[in-house]
């Protein structure tokens, strides 16, 4: 495969040149003739990027992915196109299709991430970077990444509980500490406080009497964010890294309740209809759980 050009102009990006990839993916049977169309307008790409001629050369690297659509580096081209034109919209759903056809671009998988981190969608910019491994060419970059993150994604959600408290109350905030990567928190019908922990993928209890135990870390949970409990005391999970929705008995025991909901993060119940706060696809879902519509 034709290796990914340097465009100079794109500093924001880093770096354009690839890592060796891994082609397990499966690839598309592609002509020997189509091979050689794709090649030519690459080339062409190339040639038009040099001289800033950025729209003409979006089209012909288009062109030469729909003659090969194995050809990736294209794609990747296209996408560096749009993030030194501030198009991040564009540029992140280029990267996306990119990781639908090959799932160890990482190349890709680290852009993605770098564009999330910069909308402030860190909790979606370190699901991207976990599927990165360590022996990656860049994976200092990937570490780093991470780290502010993750440091961004507690000040978020410390934020928002922060602006929850009132000034009165502001000596009283503390109820128990050393959780890690808190989210999502609700009270059941006796006064217990359950919450979501980012990082430890469990839900915390703390009782009445401010003890702090497990109270479900189940292989189910993965990424848990946003909390919703109903009347009867069953607690419903935004669980973000595994985009599905899970529920809580009272009992403890675990399932799914909501499957294929694209990272989602915030959930509210309010005269038993779930909203669902799914940030992948930016929209609000609603659940009657009385009709179960």
């Amino acid at each position: 495969m034709i290796k990914k050009i340097i465009i100079i102009l794109i500093a924001f990006v880093g770096f354009a040149m690839q890592s060796s990839l891994i082609t397990a993916f499966a690839e598309t049977e592609v002509s020997e003739e189509d091979i050689q169309k794709a090649e030519q307008a690459y080339k062409t790409g190339i040639s038009l990027t040099r001289t800033k001629a950025y729209d003409n050369a979006i089209k012909a690297f288009q062109q030469a992915f729909q003659y090969n659509p194995n050809m990736t580096d294209a794609l990747y081209n296209i996408a560096s196109i749009y993030v030194a034109q501030q198009k991040y919209d564009e540029a992140y759903n280029t990267y996306v299709k990119i990781i639908a056809i090959n799932p160890h671009d990482y190349d890709s998988i680290l852009q993605a991430a770098k564009i999330s981190y910069n909308r402030k969608n860190y909790a979606l910019a370190m699901k991207y970077l976990k599927y990165i491994p360590d022996d990656y060419e860049y994976y200092y970059i990937v570490q780093q990444l991470y780290k502010d993150a993750k440091e961004m994604f507690d000040q978020q959600v410390t934020k928002i509980e922060r602006s929850k408290v009132s000034t009165a109350n502001v000596n009283k905030k503390v109820l128990i500490d050393k959780f890690n990567s808190p989210a999502g928190m609700v009270v059941d019908t006796e006064g217990n406080i359950y919450v979501a922990s980012y990082s430890d993928n469990a839900i915390i209890k703390v009782s009445k009497n401010k003890e702090k135990s497990i109270y479900v870390q189940d292989s189910l949970l993965d990424g848990p964010v946003g909390l919703a409990i109903d009347k009867y005391d069953n607690i419903y999970v935004a669980n973000y890294d595994a985009n599905n929705i899970l529920k809580i008995s009272r009992g403890g025991s675990v399932s799914v309740f909501m499957d294929k909901i694209s990272s989602p993060y915030f959930l509210y119940i309010k005269d038993d209809v779930l909203f669902i706060s799914e940030q992948g696809n930016d929209v609000v879902v609603t659940y009657n759980l009385s009709s179960g519509k």
